[in-house]
């Protein structure tokens, strides 16, 4: 589960830095999503840090976040690269933090 909320925070610090990365941060709305849920799922992976279940909120945060950014790039009309990172990341988001969901050893 460590490492589980670990790689969610990356994934949320890769969403935090695609605005420069993919050149969209000229796109005021995009770039206040990207910035404002990026971060938001980094500090909420990082809180739940050493905890599963269906309890914790942080790791249903995290969930919803990568249902979003699924349908951010939708949204927004971004390029075939962002498009591409957003929905693979998402879905990964989503089964990472699904996978925190439960324990390890049932």
């Amino acid at each position: 589960m460590y490492w589980k909320n670990l790689l969610s925070a990356c994934m949320g610090l890769w969403f935090l830095a695609s605005p420069w990365v993919f050149g969209f941060e000229a796109h005021t709305n995009a770039f206040y999503t990207c910035t404002l849920l990026g971060s938001l799922q980094f500090v909420g992976s990082l809180m739940a840090l050493g905890k599963t279940g269906k309890k914790v909120w942080q790791n249903w945060l995290c969930f919803i976040l990568g249902a979003v950014f699924i349908v951010v790039p939708n949204v927004y009309h971004l390029d075939l690269m962002a498009f591409f990172s957003f929905v693979v990341l998402g879905f990964m988001t989503i089964l990472v933090n699904y996978a925190n969901l439960y324990a390890d050893h049932q």
